[in-house]
C-alpha cells in the first residue's frame, strides 16, 4: 500500500471535469486519430472517459491503493478491444493524464496520482486474466450457464424452474444462491464486453430476483436468534443483487434480515439500524468511486448505533487486502456464505 493523499484526492475530484476537458485537449494533440475515431462526438467522449479515470484514481489515492485504479484501466482497456478501439488509445490516454496533471497539481500532491498512472502504464502490457468467461466446473457454474442461457433465449419461467428443481433435487441452497451470482457475474462480464445489450442484461436481473424470492420462500428456516441484519448497497451503487443475496443468506439462518437495496444514503442506512434496532449492518461497495459514500455510512452508523458491527464487501475491495480496516468496518466478506459466518462472529451468534 503507497502512502494516501486526502488531499490530492480531493483535488482531483473537485477539479475531474476540468483535467478531463484539458487531458482531452492532450491527448489530441499527441494523437489524432482519438479524435477521428470518435467524430463529432469525439471532445465529449474523452471528456467523459477522463472525468470517471481521474474520479477512479481520486479513489486510489484516497485510501493509498494503486490497484484500485488498475483494475479500472484493465476494465476500460476490455472494453476498447471488445468495441475494436485500438489499445494504444488507451496508453495514449494515461500519457496525455499524466503529462496534465504532472503540470496542474501542486507538487504537494503531484507524487502519488503520476506513481499510479505510470503502474497502470505498466500494467496495460499484461493480458487481461480476470475477463475469461464463466466453464462449467462444478455444479453451480454449470447451472449459471444453463440458467443464462434460458434466460438469454427469453425463457425466464424455465430458467427459475431449473434453478428450483436444482434446490428441490438436493442443490444445497449456498450452492443454488452461488450458482445465481455465478450468473449475474458472468452477465456483468458480457455487457462489459459489447456481448449482451443493457435490456439483456436487465433481463437476467430481473430473473434473479424472481428466482431468488422463490428461494427465500421454499428454504426451510434456522430457529430466530434474535438478531437483525441491515443490507444495503451504499449511495451511488445501483446494484442490488448481492446484498439481496446476503439478506436472504442470513435470513434462512435465523436472522431477521431488511434489506435497502441499491443507492441507500448513508443517513437513510444509519436510521434504519437505529429504530430496526440492528445488531449488524453490511454494506457493499461495487467500484472504487462508492468508497467515500461507505464510509461516510460507517461514521454515521458509529454516531447513532454504536454497539452496531459493520461488515463490507463488493467489487470494489478486490485486489485489497485492509482497506476494510482503514475504512473503519469491523470484517469483510467476500462472499455471502463468508458473510455470515464472520458477520456471526462479530455478534457473537454460536449457531
Amino acid at each position: 500500500m503507497t502512502q494516501a493523499n486526502p488531499m490530492a484526492a480531493q483535488l482531483l475530484n473537485v477539479s475531474s471535469a476540468a483535467y478531463g476537458a484539458y487531458a482531452t485537449n492532450r491527448l489530441f494533440e499527441r494523437c489524432p486519430e482519438a479524435k477521428d475515431r470518435f467524430g463529432e462526438m469525439a471532445f465529449t467522449y474523452w471528456k467523459d472517459h477522463f472525468g470517471q479515470r481521474i474520479k477512479e484514481l481520486s479513489a486510489a489515492v484516497l485510501v493509498g491503493e494503486v490497484g484500485l485504479f488498475n483494475s479500472h484501466v484493465s476494465w476500460a482497456k476490455a472494453a476498447f478491444e471488445a468495441r475494436e478501439i485500438q489499445n494504444d488509445l488507451i496508453r495514449e490516454s494515461l500519457h496525455a493524464l499524466k503529462d496534465v496533471l504532472g503540470e496542474e497539481l501542486p507538487e504537494m500532491c503531484r507524487q502519488t496520482p503520476i506513481q499510479f498512472i505510470e503502474i497502470a502504464i505498466e500494467d496495460l502490457k499484461l493480458s487481461n486474466k480476470s475477463f475469461q468467461p464463466l466453464e462449467a466446473t462444478d455444479p453451480p457454474s454449470k447451472l449459471a450457464l444453463q440458467y443464462l442461457v434460458k434466460v438469454l433465449n427469453g425463457d425466464s419461467n424455465s430458467a427459475i424452474e431449473l434453478i428450483v428443481d436444482a434446490f428441490d433435487n438436493g442443490l444445497d441452497v449456498n450452492q443454488t444462491y452461488h450458482a445465481l451470482l455465478l450468473a449475474q457475474q458472468e452477465v456483468g462480464r458480457m455487457w462489459h464486453l459489447a456481448e449482451v445489450s443493457i435490456a439483456e442484461e436487465h433481463l437476467v436481473t430481473l430473473t434473479t430476483e424472481r428466482a431468488m424470492a422463490v428461494l427465500v420462500y421454499k428454504s426451510e428456516k434456522k430457529p430466530s436468534n434474535g438478531k437483525t441484519v441491515i443490507s444495503a448497497a451504499v449511495a451511488e451503487n445501483s446494484h442490488h443483487i448481492g446484498v439481496r443475496a446476503v439478506s436472504d443468506i442470513f435470513e434462512i439462518n435465523g436472522w431477521r434480515g431488511v434489506c435497502l437495496g441499491s443507492d441507500s444514503p448513508a443517513s437513510e442506512i444509519a436510521h434504519a439500524a437505529e429504530v430496526f434496532k440492528a445488531s449488524l449492518v453490511l454494506l457493499s461497495a461495487a467500484i472504487s468511486t462508492h468508497l467515500n459514500s461507505l464510509q461516510k455510512a460507517i461514521e454515521i452508523i458509529r454516531k447513532q448505533s454504536p454497539t452496531c458491527k459493520i461488515l463490507v464487501g463488493g467489487m470494489a475491495f478486490a485486489g485489497t487486502n485492509d482497506l476494510w480496516k482503514q475504512l473503519g468496518a469491523d470484517g469483510f466478506a467476500v462472499n455471502p456464505v463468508e458473510a455470515l459466518s464472520v458477520g456471526a462472529k462479530l455478534v457473537g451468534v454460536t449457531k
